[in-house]
């Protein structure tokens, strides 16, 4: 299991079972420091789900001390461990219950829980996006035509300076590309279309992504499509729904929940 910790209000981690034990034994997490691991649905103090009397299992915050406050992973409301039941990792005061059952009995998306998108509704974000960068593009050459289209169309043409012109085009189109990604993956987590599909690019801890995160995942989205699309079709075999990039960038694709 990967746990994060809290330490000088900066997220550490992932480190493993044995390094979070470890970790407490020396000290360096208090039973105040907050943690988070993929059970959990928000980050809790390590006496909530620090080791039972064996030592070698993490306790829920369920079975922590009687007198812990836990807060609801509805309402966030900060109640006695005593008071909240366990569903599934989550914890449910009693006035939430009631309209959180509802939910499961409906097959709704509950709130704290990853439904992870899968790959039609990636296509058609990725389709949307397609759209916007191709007018984009277009714009640029557009506008690159009309300041440098004597190179082109001169009656003595001049390869070197076409190729030149060319080779700038390229690069205003890849930059102006991995601007689109890196502003709306860094600012909202999600480009438009994915918010037009209803989703959103997270950390494992659902987090959100750093635009320099964003920018590498942009590129290595690329390698994706480079390999005949297989890094795009792995998300149809992953547990977590994950293409290549998102394994390479260590990010999810999630369905936005209301």
């Amino acid at each position: 299991m990967r746990w994060y910790y809290e330490k000088n209000g900066q997220k550490v981690g992932p480190v493993t079972d044995a390094d979070i034990q470890r970790l407490a034994g020396e000290g360096t997490i208090t039973p105040d420091t907050r943690v988070w691991n993929e059970t959990i649905t928000q980050w809790v103090a390590y006496r909530n789900v620090q080791a039972g009397p064996g030592g070698d299992a993490p306790r829920s915050p369920r079975a922590a001390d009687a007198g812990a406050q836990v807060a609801c992973s509805q309402c966030g409301r900060m109640l006695p461990a005593d008071d909240l039941i366990q569903y599934q990792g989550m914890t449910i005061c009693a006035s939430c219950k009631p309209s959180f059952f509802q939910k499961v009995k409906e097959g709704a998306a509950l709130p704290g829980t990853k439904v992870y998108a899968g790959f039609w509704i990636r296509c058609g974000a990725k389709l949307i996006d397609g759209i916007i960068t191709y007018v984009i593009n277009i714009m640029i050459s557009f506008i690159a035509g009309a300041v440098g289209g004597g190179l082109i169309h001169a009656s003595t043409p001049n390869p070197a300076a076409q190729i030149g012109f060319a080779a700038v085009l390229f690069l205003l189109q890849m930059t102006a590309n991995a601007a689109y990604a890196t502003f709306f993956v860094g600012k909202f987590q999600a480009t438009p279309g994915k918010m037009a599909v209803g989703i959103m690019i997270i950390t494992p801890d659902r987090g959100r992504v750093s635009y320099a995160r964003a920018l590498g995942r942009h590129f290595a989205e690329m390698l994706s499509g480079i390999i005949l699309g297989i890094g795009y079709l792995m998300v149809a075999f992953d547990d977590e729904k994950r293409a290549l990039h998102d394994r390479i960038c260590d990010t999810r694709v999630i369905k936005k929940t209301r």
